[in-house]
């Protein structure tokens, strides 16, 4: 039974976990732990920067080739390339949400904030309807207040806002999918998918696609997603706290553990009809 499936991966967790998802084809729903409480977001909050930024892109408040300079004030360390180059340069404002994105880029990340305002960011978490969301500053380690907060079921909410254009015109909805799925930060909610589904060397594009968002502080796991299959979409968001194991590592104990429950509520979602088309 997958209540107690699930069940069994918090009991082998050091943290406590929850996780929300729903098909977005028959509207099946999953939910376990405390799906409606404000979990730190980490870096998971760079979705809803990036549905303003290019909310703000569509209605012409800014454009996709806006060059945006990097100015000593975004500086931040973490994950990312850009502070390891120089203050002043430039990027166009699509390069600058591609790196806040695919590598998680922090100072990236700050570059888009001060672009788009935070005001706006948490404007739109309300016209979405997000109510236990809000990205509350720039990304900074010198406070030990949250960076931002959201639940798994608001992040879902957010995912099928992306997915249904709600947010976003088609063109634009689609430039937020194609940049999520880039990431490169694949770690809980691909892990343990079957790798046949995933790979891409025989499919182009691979059968089963992730479009995500993955966040880590220190005893903080989480990723959030839309995963795309021959037999369905579905929207997951998967948030962890807790954890005794404080390692920057892709052996750490959430990335080891959590990624069981991607695979659990994709089994009960599409693994018959795969495990079905497998045997035929």
């Amino acid at each position: 039974m997958l209540v107690e499936l699930l069940r069994g991966i918090q009991n082998q967790f050091s943290g406590s976990y929850a996780v929300y998802a729903e098909h977005l084809g028959r509207g099946e729903i999953i939910a376990f732990g405390e799906v409606e409480r404000p979990f730190e977001t980490a870096s998971v909050m760079k979705v809803p920067v990036l549905v303003e930024a290019l909310r703000q892109c569509e209605n012409g408040i800014h454009c996709l080739d806006e060059p945006i300079t990097y100015l000593p004030e975004d500086f931040v360390k973490g994950s990312g390339v850009l502070q390891h180059l120089t203050a002043g340069i430039s990027l166009p404002f699509r390069d600058v949400l591609t790196l806040m994105i695919i590598v998680s880029d922090n100072l990236a990340t700050n570059m888009a904030i001060r672009t788009v305002g935070l005001d706006a960011v948490n404007q739109l978490c309300r016209d979405a309807g997000l109510s236990s969301t809000q990205v509350r500053r720039k990304i900074a380690f010198d406070s030990p207040d949250p960076l931002a907060l959201s639940s798994p079921r608001d992040l879902v909410e957010l995912l099928k806002a992306i997915h249904r254009q709600t947010l976003l015109s088609p063109e634009y909805s689609a430039i937020a999918l194609d940049i999520m799925e880039r990431q490169q930060y694949n770690t809980i909610l691909t892990r343990a998918l079957p790798y046949e589904l995933l790979d891409d060397n025989g499919d182009d594009p691979p059968r089963v696609r992730v479009m995500s968002k993955s966040g880590s502080l220190t005893g903080v796991r989480n990723d959030a997603g839309l995963v795309a299959t021959p037999w369905g979409t579905y929207a997951i968001a998967i948030m962890s706290e807790g954890s005794t194991d404080p390692r920057f590592h892709v052996d750490t104990e959430a990335q080891v553990v959590l990624p069981a429950v991607s695979r659990a509520v994709f089994d009960h979602f599409v693994g018959d009809a795969w495990a079905r088309e497998t045997d035929a």
